[in-house]
């Protein structure tokens, strides 16, 4: 069996990944820091001291995120490359639902969809191929 249908599920999302990633990195990033220094502008020098220290937090993390994606983007970009026909890799069947899992806690729900999707259709060809090799055997 083939695997163009998960090939191009995991491709379409690591091309999803890479976009929510630069996205995230260069778009909220920016303006997030940009409206939390316009909220700050003009406020007593407590909640100014408070407000930036938070504010540093609160961008680091969102600049984690967007790092963190735009690595696994690349990483499920080489897991749909090294997709293999006609073979069962449990270890690529335990990645998909794991980032799927993972796309779901992080609220991405067109990621979610997307590998969700590819989950599913690798563990149906799989029962498929067990089941060909099955019938060539018997």
């Amino acid at each position: 069996m083939k695997r163009g249908l998960e090939r191009k599920l995991v491709m379409t999302g690591a091309i999803w990944n890479l976009f929510t990633a630069l996205m995230t990195l260069f778009g909220y990033y920016r303006w997030f820091n940009d409206a939390g220094a316009q909220a700050l502008e003009g406020s007593n020098a407590d909640l100014a001291i408070v407000g930036t220290s938070l504010m540093g937090n609160v961008s680091r993390v969102i600049l984690a995120f967007g790092l963190f994606m735009f690595v696994m983007a690349i990483i499920n970009f080489l897991v749909g490359v090294h997709l293999k026909d006609n073979q069962i890799q449990k270890r690529t069947m335990i990645w998909l639902a794991l980032w799927a899992v993972i796309q779901l806690a992080s609220m991405d729900v067109v990621g979610f969809l997307i590998y969700m999707l590819a989950f599913v259709f690798y563990f149906a060809k799989n029962k498929a191929i067990r089941m060909n090799k099955s019938y060539k055997t018997a």
